[in-house]
């Protein structure tokens, strides 16, 4: 069979569409599977399911991880409905002998609350003096919005650049609170972080809380991204403790410093964020061990994946994997505004030294799980 002509005349896709339909009798392309429910003509279908996957077709790659991971994403959904319904299951329980006045009750709220874990008490953040180191955007926002429900007295923005309509929104929320953007590059000396908080405690007097939240997703820049999530919350520290160390005659103060659940659970595609976020907590650790000396707390809060268009665009270290964006956000992840709300009940619960995380809208205190070699005991 001479099958030139008709790919001359119908091009290649159209003329394998027309050898396809030619009866088994007169196909020499016998090899090729047909459609059992028509057994006079073979039909072929074509698919690039079996191909590797090109690593720049990120939309392919992210369909085909889904349905790798479909049935593992069941089971997991599955397992949180059926914990969820036991939960709400214990808490009925409670809520009605609670009504009785027995005893049982409180038993379940300490199992429920966890052992070794205090209550929260309210109103640490009303009526305070608070240094957000943060851009607004996605979690720096959304905590934000939550940190004025509390009714501060003052909020002092640190940041690169202003951003006129998110300050006019948190001015919506809470009318009577003082926020006040301060220009702050983290990656600066640490001299340029003495000289802004100079003038930051000559105008208030007295800050009770400073909050680390500066971070950049950035693969490509190694030395900025360890600047800014790292240098920048050692700086932003250091300079306050001239105002808070107790050794010095200050008051002490309230350190929190926003980590990431990869500072334990590192992204290997994302090695040098990983790495910086691990330096932030160990740094952290330390700070809450230096307490009784300076007078200052300290406790990490790191959220899980939590939804950020810029995601999508981030990269990977040496371009190991380019669609890390697109697949990071295939995993089940958590608003702004729910970050924002477990960040305020850590606030709240200001305990020194916990690591707290929050993932799919879920806070939690993790026990430190690395080997204890040492303790320097001095």
């Amino acid at each position: 069979m001479n099958i030139l002509p008709a790919v001359l005349l119908n091009g290649i896709s159209n003329t394998a569409r027309y050898i396809c339909k030619i009866p088994r009798e007169r196909n020499a392309f016998s090899h090729i599977q047909r459609n059992p429910t028509d057994h006079k003509f073979s039909f072929r279908t074509y698919s690039r399911w079996n191909e590797p996957d090109d690593p720049n077709d990120c939309d392919k790659r992210a369909t085909n991880h889904v349905k790798a991971k479909y049935k593992h994403l069941i089971k997991v959904l599955k397992e949180d409905a059926e914990k969820r319904e036991m939960l709400n299951i214990r808490k009925s329980k409670e809520r009605k002998e609670s009504a009785k006045g027995g005893k049982k009750s409180s038993m379940l709220l300490r199992r429920l609350r966890g052992k070794g874990t205090k209550q929260i008490k309210q109103g640490r953040i009303a009526d305070r003096n608070i240094i957000f180191v943060a851009g607004l955007g996605s979690i720096g926002m959304g905590a934000s919005r939550e940190i004025l429900k509390k009714g501060p007295k003052n909020l002092l923005i640190f940041g690169r650049s202003i951003k006129p309509k998110a300050m006019e929104e948190l001015k919506r929320i809470n009318k009577k609170a003082n926020i006040k953007f301060y220009k702050y590059d983290v990656t600066l000396p640490l001299e340029a972080s003495r000289e802004l908080l100079h003038k930051v405690f000559e105008e208030y007097k007295k800050i009770d809380l400073l909050i680390n939240g500066a971070g950049l997703l950035d693969e490509h820049q190694i030395a900025k991204t360890v600047d800014v999530n790292f240098k920048g919350t050692v700086n932003t520290t250091t300079a306050i403790m001239d105002f808070w160390d107790k050794r010095r005659g200050g008051p002490g103060g309230v350190i929190a410093n926003l980590c990431s659940a990869s500072a334990f659970n590192p992204i290997y595609q994302l090695p040098v964020y990983s790495a910086s976020k691990a330096a932030v907590l160990s740094f952290t650790i330390s700070l809450a061990k230096l307490a009784p000396l300076t007078g200052v707390t300290a406790f990490s809060f790191n959220p899980g994946i939590t939804q950020n268009p810029l995601k999508n665009k981030c990269n990977s270290w040496l371009n190991v994997e380019p669609c890390v964006g697109k697949l990071l956000l295939i995993h089940p992840t958590q608003t702004t505004k729910q970050a924002g709300k477990s960040l305020v009940e850590v606030l709240e619960a200001n305990r020194n030294g916990v690591i707290w995380k929050v993932d799919q809208g879920r806070l939690e205190a993790v026990k430190w799980l690395g080997q204890r070699y040492w303790d320097s005991g001095i």
